[in-house]
């Protein structure tokens, strides 16, 4: 994406959450843009050297709290962080995929799953907060080098 309206795009995402812009913000969120995969805090780490861990975990937190980001669980151990795609629904689950071979988490844009809609076994004293969806296999790149 072209630098111009990569920052542009930024600043617009950061205003429709309500952020104050900062140039470190603006700079993380750039990154988190271009990123076509879910990513960890060392991942980001690399893609930002200007940063310290600290200032980058502060500003995904951040993220985090204002659903520019959501977390991704992939049973690796390791948070994952994708870019939100729910909009303003955010009692709706995200469904990811990742890949057995690349092991690499993809946020499946457009197809979210409503769990409310969905009905759970009722769980005698558990109160579900959350659903995960993680599909497995592998990812369109992975399939053609087969």
């Amino acid at each position: 994406m072209e630098s111009e309206v990569l920052t542009d795009r930024a600043k617009s995402v950061l205003a429709d959450a309500g952020i104050r812009e900062t140039a470190t913000r603006i700079l993380v969120l750039r990154e988190i843009l271009e990123c076509d995969c879910a990513f960890t805090l060392a991942d980001m780490e690399e893609r930002v050297l200007t940063l310290d861990k600290s200032t980058l975990c502060r500003n995904l937190n951040l993220f985090l709290k204002h659903h520019i980001l959501h977390e991704v669980d992939n049973d690796n151990g390791c948070k994952m962080y994708c870019r939100c795609s729910c909009g303003t629904k955010h009692g709706l689950s995200q469904i990811h995929f990742t890949c057995l071979s690349c092991r690499k988490t993809f946020c499946i844009r457009g197809l979210i799953a409503d769990f409310d809609s969905i009905a759970l076994p009722h769980l005698d004293g558990y109160d579900v907060m959350e659903v995960n969806y993680v599909l497995k296999g592998l990812c369109p790149n992975c399939k053609q080098k087969e």
